[in-house]
């Protein structure tokens, strides 16, 4: 199966926050493909194809990583490459919540090296929220600069499967970790 590693994010503020800047940026359906609001997340490691051995092995691991809950700030609007030309359309967070997010990525990623899994790139913290379809879009983010865009509650992390389907992926819940209170 194909599979990664994430924290979700609730909808409410993000699904807005959609809707506010498709509208603002002019964008249609033939431009940008929304990310479906249930699949809102924040990606720790992707993993590629794992066997089912392997999910067994990932799932031991993943069993050891301990954290507190804690609120992150959605702040900010970005684009990669770059808001002329952006293919993925972003929404970024606090510092302090990217602090203890890449803490949390850290430690998932580190227990995945233990079995053969590296991140191709360095984590990043950042929800997207569109991808572009066709061609690049313009995305103008100077509006939401320091500007506080709802915010989230940290308290577990999922190893996915995803599905892709020409509608988009459909992702589903392997195996979740709780957060514990007390933890580093």
């Amino acid at each position: 199966m194909r599979a990664f590693v994430s924290v979700d994010a609730t909808s409410g503020p993000l699904a807005t926050l959609q809707s506010e800047l498709a509208s603002m940026q002019g964008w249609n359906p033939r431009d940008v493909r929304p990310v479906e609001e249930h699949n809102f997340h924040f990606t720790l490691i992707f993993l590629g194809e794992v066997s089912e051995e392997q999910v067994d092995k990932i799932k031991e691991k993943l069993a050891t990583v301990r954290f507190s809950p804690f609120t992150i700030t959605y702040s900010g609007i970005g684009a990669f490459p770059s808001p002329r030309n952006a293919r993925v359309v972003w929404v970024g967070i606090d510092d302090e919540g990217a602090g203890k997010l890449g803490e949390l990525a850290g430690q998932v990623v580190s227990r995945m090296a233990s079995l053969g899994f590296h991140p191709d790139k360095p984590f990043s913290p950042h929800l997207t929220l569109f991808r572009a379809k066709n061609r690049h879009v313009r995305v103008s983010a100077e509006k939401y600069t320091g500007k506080v865009l709802g915010t989230d509650r940290v308290d577990k992390i999922q190893l996915k499967k995803s599905e892709l389907a020409p509608s988009g992926p459909t992702y589903s819940n392997v195996y979740t970790i709780n957060a514990q209170e007390g933890q580093p």
